[in-house]
């Protein structure tokens, strides 16, 4: 586990950072597509969008606990901290997660088998699962209802599949 600490610090102090997930689409068309589905049915923010690149964003999750064995030990130098009157700590600043999505014609860059598995936290998984399917969205099995929250899967009209977590109060 250390060894992860040391590696995490190491990419901060190196000024890397995650940037954005792509998902490719084929064609225009795919694209038009994706960014309908991920502005309407996630409420994702749309940045840029032509016809052959689009970016969205949301926020993000709130980081890790100092229980989590693969949360960063300090906070990153490239990250800002904000200090509220009410909180004497310092927080990380908010930050948004980036999605792209590049159109493609070949069959080679479009295969699904392995395309990435985006995972969304969400408020209220009835009514996220049934404006993702509204959308085209199919579940992937059965919502599942471990002890830590709700659990669904779908596959996303575009073909990539996305993970919803609702956790428990």
């Amino acid at each position: 586990m250390m060894a992860s600490r040391v590696l995490l610090a190491s990419a901060s102090a190196a000024g890397i950072r995650f940037g954005r997930a792509v998902l490719m689409v084929r064609g225009a068309e795919g694209v038009a597509e994706s960014v309908n589905f991920y502005q309407n049915a996630l409420g994702m923010n749309v940045s840029r969008h032509t016809d052959e690149w689009a970016e969205l964003t949301c926020g993000v999750a709130s980081g890790g606990s100092d229980d989590d064995p693969v949360a960063p030990v300090s906070t990153p130098p490239t990250m800002t901290t904000t200090t509220s009157p009410l909180k004497k700590a310092a927080t990380p600043a908010i930050t948004n997660f980036r999605l792209s999505i590049k159109a493609v014609e070949s069959e080679a860059q479009l295969s699904h088998g392995y395309t990435p598995f985006l995972s969304f936290d969400v408020d209220d998984m009835d009514s996220v699962v049934a404006r993702c399917a509204q959308m085209g969205a199919k579940l992937d099995g059965p919502i599942q209802y471990p002890a830590h929250g709700k659990v669904a899967v779908m596959r996303a009209p575009d073909g990539h599949m996305i993970g919803l977590y609702e956790p428990s109060i």
